[in-house]
């Protein structure tokens, strides 16, 4: 057997933030904080059904109230450089901030309890291909946000899943981070994947700069455009036989998603807690361990240090 089997799940937790630069009319009517309050307790609800705890990976910028953003000059000042923030004044401008800032998020998961709350940066600017520099700036601005909502911050999930300047990410603080899937293929061959029941466990990879990569994992199939082809029988045979294997032959399954892909995938919340409902199985049973990220990167390092 390979590392100890372990289960781990990650949710991206962005509103508009992570359609930034790439809105959609749908969106508008989709991303409003009913809808994305209303998903947050879906979601929290089905983990606690089968006691099941999870990192919570927040754009920071998207947990704070209208009093706290005047704490942050970055979203108030209009630099006309800024290409990024661009589109988040224009939308405000024009009146559309639903979505934007929805604080009751992360104090539903902070109420809840059991859950790690991480970082997903301070606005989902991309971090990788920019400055250590500006990584350390939008890093600060998430640390300054989670000072003020009561949190320490020690893993990351890069926004856009573009993965870089892992010096910068070190400087700041954190344990590790969620490492990028290679595939091969683009959309198509992620799609056609999703077809297939054999998907093997990932296992440990080398941190670099001190941090701790935790291994990527795969996205949980989002009942969306051409994604809603995927039988919703197959994508539960496909989690049970990659959750299964694990328990066998050890490993890391770690599975991840948007909680806001509960509101534009219909019927994606009853197929993930079949998923999740064998994950407990599995773990009642003694066969499978369920970490946060942060937890794993303390078990890592951990590891890393003995060895």
């Amino acid at each position: 057997m390979g590392s100890p089997p372990t289960f781990i799940m990650s949710l991206d937790c962005e509103g508009k933030w992570g359609m930034a630069d790439r809105l959609k009319p749908y969106h508008h009517d989709t991303l409003t904080t009913a809808k994305i309050t209303g998903a947050y307790r879906q979601l929290l609800g089905m983990l606690a059904r089968h006691d099941l705890s999870a990192t919570f990976a927040f754009v920071m910028a998207f947990t704070l109230g209208e009093e706290e953003r005047k704490g942050f000059p970055v979203l108030e000042l209009r630099d006309p450089d800024d290409e990024w923030l661009a589109h988040y004044w224009r939308d405000l401008d024009a009146g559309r901030d639903d979505g934007w800032h929805v604080p009751e998020t992360i104090e539903l998961v902070r109420k809840t309890g059991g859950h790690e709350i991480a970082s997903h940066g301070f606005c989902h600017r991309p971090l990788a291909g920019i400055p250590d520099t500006a990584v350390a700036a939008e890093l600060a601005e998430a640390a300054k946000v989670a000072k003020l909502k009561g949190v320490v911050l020690e893993s990351l999930v890069f926004p856009r899943n573009e993965v870089g300047n892992l010096q910068a990410v070190s400087a700041a603080g954190y344990l590790g981070y969620r490492e990028r899937l290679n595939r091969k293929g683009g959309r198509v061959a992620a799609l056609l994947g999703e077809f297939s029941t054999s998907t093997e466990p990932q296992q440990p990879i080398g941190g670099t700069t001190g941090l701790v990569a935790i291994p990527s994992g795969h996205f949980f199939n989002w009942r969306f455009g051409a994604r809603r082809l995927v039988p919703p029988a197959r994508t539960v045979a496909r989690w049970r036989n990659h959750l299964q294997t694990c328990a066998r032959e050890g490993g890391v399954v770690h599975l991840w998603l948007h909680p806001h892909n509960l509101i534009t995938g219909p019927g994606t919340a009853e197929v993930l807690e079949q998923a999740l409902a064998e994950v407990a199985r599995l773990r009642d049973a003694g066969r499978i361990e369920v970490l946060t990220q942060r937890d794993y990167c303390r078990r890592e390092a951990g590891l890393q240090r003995a060895a």
